[in-house]
């Protein structure tokens, strides 16, 4: 998968979980990621989880009708 469509998937999923995402992404661990965005770590964990699998879902129906 080319980069450029990745990255026009990644706007499919929700803003505050495509941040998570993509700072992970990064490198960033979960708890400076929780701590930049002024999140509870909790929080942080269940946006990068919600998010996975939204980006999930996208790729598989891209995958599809591709």
């Amino acid at each position: 998968m080319e980069a450029r469509a990745l990255l026009e998937l990644l706007w499919l999923v929700e803003p505050q979980e495509r941040r998570v995402l993509l700072l992970i992404g990064e490198g960033e661990q979960v708890s400076e990621v929780a701590r930049s965005l002024g999140l509870s770590l909790e929080t942080a964990f269940s946006w990068l989880r919600r998010g996975r699998r939204r980006l999930a879902a996208v790729l598989k129906r891209w995958r599809r009708n591709r």
